[in-house]
């Protein structure tokens, strides 16, 4: 059984990397952003240069950057 998505405010304070399709990994901005969360995966939204763009990335890849500071759940 699969929950609902959850999404709440987040901030990247430290290196945050992705990868869109088979490309090389991309860095996401140090900022405010938005993370909806499902079982498996995470996703990501922020602002740059006026766009809004998005990431997805495994559960567990999100959890370390938690564990490691480089993302903060909540507003300051």
């Amino acid at each position: 059984m699969t929950s609902t998505p959850t999404q709440m405010d987040a901030r990247i304070v430290g290196p945050v990397e992705f990868r869109a399709g088979d490309g090389p990994q991309l860095k996401i901005p140090e900022g405010d952003c938005q993370a909806m969360m499902a079982d498996d995966s995470v996703v990501l939204t922020w602002t740059e240069d006026g766009q809004s763009l998005t990431a997805a990335i495994p559960k567990i890849e999100f959890d370390r950057y938690l564990q490691s500071g480089a993302i903060v759940l909540g507003r300051p």
